[in-house]
């Protein structure tokens, strides 16, 4: 697949990697409400990024629940001009590159994972009609067509103990089925709709956790040297699989009773403030 390079640079590049950078995309490197505040905040960023990415061999990168043709839309409305060094997307089941030798390109071992793993539209579907059988509606989100491996619902919550019962029983058939399924929260701010949850189905041994494994094992970093941030309930398991994972400050209140270390700076600004305390 070709993404249009809508005058984009490129991160240094980084042979041998000391430490590797995991973000979450939306409402923690992007913030959608777009104030020059946030603009500014998140060219020091940028700026950061390209003066110390070759000299400290930070290897650094979006895990996100976006598409990839999603991302690169935001990319263009927000005027976002520098590209990560890979994009994990629709949820960590797109892993691809972004460099002057491999630009736009799949990481061939990690498809291969995920053809293998049995995941299919009719599987999910199979699921998702017991379930109603059982009381529990979820409602189809729109799909993306290069999100394969991700098929996305919103349950609606009714109250606490309906709510527990339903997560419970949408987990317990999904592992029966041999399949993955997120659930968190959803967040307004990126249109998300009041009061539901976000139900993400994908492939077992997928999601922003096994991104972060695959690629501490790929660039050989210590996983201490590894640091991660993120804002919603979808990336603890991120947060909590690097040595450093942290809550930027405008996080989800989900979130914060998920995950105990949360940077006080909002959005770029708190990960331009951890970063310039971690790595030196």
């Amino acid at each position: 697949m070709k993404y249009s390079e809508h005058k984009t640079k490129l991160l240094p590049p980084v042979t041998k990697p000391n430490y590797v950078v995991f973000t979450d995309f939306d409402e923690t490197y992007l913030a959608h409400e777009n104030k020059e505040c946030h603009q500014n905040e998140q060219k020091e960023l940028e700026e950061y990024l390209l003066n110390n990415t070759h000299e400290k061999q930070i290897i650094f990168g979006w895990v996100t629940g976006s598409s990839i043709t999603s991302v690169f839309s935001k990319m263009s409305k927000y005027e976002l001009r520098l590209l990560p060094h890979f994009i994990a997307s629709s949820l960590g089941t797109e892993l691809i590159y972004f460099n002057e030798k491999h630009y736009g390109e799949k990481d061939e071992t990690w498809e291969s994972h995920l053809k293998k793993s049995g995941f299919s539209d009719k599987l999910v579907n199979n699921l998702v009609n017991i379930l109603k059988l059982d009381g529990i509606n979820l409602t189809p989100q729109p799909q993306i067509a290069d999100s394969h491996f991700l098929k996305n619902y919103y349950y609606y919550q009714q109250n606490k103990q309906l709510d527990r019962q339903a997560i419970l029983k949408i987990k317990f058939l999904a592992k029966n089925a041999g399949i993955k399924v997120n659930i968190s929260q959803c967040n307004p701010l990126v249109g998300d709709p009041q009061n539901c949850y976000d139900v993400d189905f994908i492939p077992s041994g997928t999601g922003k956790k096994h991104i972060v494994d695959f690629i501490l094992r790929q660039t050989n970093v210590n996983s201490q040297n590894s640091i991660a941030f993120g804002e919603s309930g979808n990336d603890i398991e991120m947060l909590q699989a690097v040595g450093h994972g942290y809550l930027v400050g405008n996080a989800t209140s989900e979130a914060k009773k998920l995950h105990s270390q949360i940077e006080d700076n909002e959005y770029t600004k708190g990960i331009l403030s951890v970063l310039k305390r971690l790595i030196k």
